[in-house]
């Protein structure tokens, strides 16, 4: 009998074992997957862990920032204050605040920090905890509010805070549609008939209003200025106000402006940072993104509300009750869950990995999903976790944006060999000339954007010859001086057929300048130096380069290494130094040749 109730004991103890680490493990995936950003320091204020939402706000990778020090990541300006927020922490204060971090490429954040110590059990210090919302867009949208009306009056309809006007006296002057809604109101004209007295209204304290009110008639002005608040149904909310009192010539307040936040979650968090379940339960239950947890055989054990959303379905519930084998009940291509199982049994973790699926409704959607394994002790995996995020919009404006660009690359293949029909001694002149400027511009590291216009610029850049007459483009000898003034005026025909066609904007002045030189030489504008366009300087090299390589009915082509030795003569007098030491490098060095 005794060893059989130690047996139960044992087998009890076992099975609460296995809770703990399931909600360890449920714990663990909310706060990698938190939207808010979590740090916790040392008693020096070192790095000790950081999670994926913290590491991406600064740019970083999680392993990147352990070790080192809070105060690296700090504007100058505020190494004071942090000074005297580590002194707080050292002596068991919480603390909320607003700070600058300086991020991995330099620049700065503003974050919302809720930082409690972390004490021993002789209430010693041992270190801090603290969470992180990125506050960048709020600060970015306070400073728009001071400049002109038409921008404050966009902002004031679609801010993500309450925005207000109202009088001393405590009229409302004027609310947005967020200020009604953190109130509980329908609409702001509705906020606006029913709130008569904000101090007897909405404060639930009358010292708070009173002490607001008299900051404002001394200051002039108040900073996050937090108090608690009524809602319309008899609720309560947390609100930081930002205010400024607006006067007339004679000093006189006329009524207040400002912005109010809804900080009731902050506050909460505060309040109850140590029920972190209730907490992280809350987040995972809330968050816009996907969050699940599948079996490396596709069987859901654990899916949030929006990720039963994204696939059609009323509930998580449902969602786990219906998928059983997600590869060939969801997955369009099962062979793409083959290559997400295969990543994850040799990296441990898929980043942006994108899927096509089905919903509920049989209807298709693509999905990126960002996921890591979990292994047991043995390294054998136990589960898949992460995100999912639907990408069916970027995808379908992907595809579409791809559609056009073939379009259009065949439209301009079409204009160029009519081009060549009419001067068919040049066939091919104008890919080759595209095809050198292409290769020029990715050597000297332009964006795509700018490779894509230059090579357009390239298939087209004699689209003017088009008003030139047939006998004088396929005359067999050299023209005259009349004939060779006459086919001067193609870059400006040209750049008249292309203006306003839809084409990227600089194509037509990239047209327009390609026989133009550095010493003014050239034409029709006789441009120098850096007035003439860079697409147009590395055209005017391509288009030498390619002429002098090929066959006229006048000479023979001139040797690729003539040609070389030929452009190093005129280097920095009629083409760009830069550009002709790339072109002489693709030839010379990286083996790049015209096609046939």
């Amino acid at each position: 009998m005794k060893t059989l109730n130690e047996d139960k004991r044992n087998q009890g103890l076992k099975k609460v074992e296995e809770r703990l680490k399931d909600r360890e493990e449920l714990y663990r995936l909310i706060v990698d997957t938190a939207n808010e950003g979590i740090w916790v320091f040392d008693e020096n204020y070192m790095t000790t862990y950081v999670n994926k939402r913290m590491a991406d706000l600064l740019g970083y990778e999680p392993k990147d920032l352990k070790g080192k020090c809070f105060k690296d990541f700090i504007h100058e300006r505020d190494i004071s204050h942090y000074e005297v927020e580590i002194t707080r922490r050292k002596m068991g204060q919480s603390g909320r605040y607003e700070r600058m971090l300086r991020k991995k490429d330099g620049t700065f954040m503003w974050a919302l920090v809720s930082a409690t110590p972390i004490l021993d059990k002789d209430k010693k210090f041992i270190g801090s905890f603290a969470m992180f919302t990125d506050i960048t867009e709020r600060k970015n949208t306070e400073e728009a509010l001071k400049k002109s009306e038409i921008k404050y009056r966009s902002i004031f309809e679609n801010a993500v805070e309450g925005i207000f006007q109202s009088t001393p006296e405590g009229k409302l002057i004027t609310v947005n549609p967020t200020m009604a809604k953190i109130f509980g109101f329908s609409s702001p004209d509705e906020m606006l008939k029913n709130v008569v007295s904000i101090g007897k209204q909405l404060y639930t304290c009358s010292e708070d209003r009173h002490r607001f009110k008299k900051t404002l008639e001394d200051k002039g002005i108040v900073e996050k200025f937090e108090a608690q608040f009524y809602r319309k149904d008899g609720t309560m909310l947390w609100g930081s106000l930002n205010v400024r009192a607006v006067k007339d010539e004679n000093g006189n307040i006329q009524y207040y402006e400002g912005t109010l936040e809804d900080i009731t979650s902050r506050k909460k968090t505060e309040e109850e940072l140590k029920k972190s379940e209730e907490k992280y339960r809350d987040i995972f239950e809330n968050a816009v993104e996907g969050i699940f947890q599948v079996t490396p055989d596709g069987r859901y054990l654990n899916v949030n509300p929006a990720l039963a959303k994204i696939h059609g379905f009323d509930s998580p519930e449902e969602m786990m009750t219906s998928v059983q084998d997600i590869a060939h009940q969801l997955y369009v291509d099962p062979s793409r869950r083959a290559e997400l199982k295969r990543r994850m049994a040799e990296d441990g973790f898929v980043k942006d990995f994108e899927i096509l699926m089905r919903k509920k409704d049989s209807s298709l959607q693509w999905v990126s999903v960002t996921s890591q394994a979990v292994k047991d002790s043995n390294g054998d995996i136990l589960y898949y976790e992460g995100m999912l995020v639907d990408i069916t919009s970027r995808k379908l404006a992907e595809e579409e944006a791809e559609k056009y660009k073939k379009a259009l690359n065949g439209i301009i293949d079409i204009v160029s060999r009519v081009i060549e029909i009419r001067e068919p001694y040049i066939k091919g002149h104008h890919r080759r000339v595209s095809m050198l400027a292409m290769a020029i511009a990715e050597e000297m590291g332009l964006p795509k954007d700018i490779i894509d216009i230059i090579f357009i610029a390239g298939m087209i850049h004699d689209i003017g010859k088009v008003v030139i007459p047939a006998e004088i483009l396929t005359k067999p000898e050299k023209l005259n001086n009349s004939e060779y003034e006459l086919i001067k005026t193609h870059p400006e025909a040209g750049y008249h057929m292309i203006k306003g066609s839809g084409l990227p904007e600089p194509v037509a002045q990239i047209v327009l300048q390609h026989h133009e030189r550095l010493d003014g030489s050239g034409y029709p504008k006789g441009l120098k130096a850096v007035d003439i366009l860079l697409g147009s300087r590395i055209l005017a090299l391509c288009d030498t380069v390619e002429a002098m390589n090929s066959k006229r009915p006048y000479r023979e082509a001139i040797k690729t290494e003539q040609v070389i030795k030929e452009i190093k003569k005129v280097k920095g007098t009629l083409f760009d130094s830069t550009i002709v030491d790339i072109c002489i490098d693709l030839f010379k060095k990286k083996g790049f040749k015209f096609s046939s």
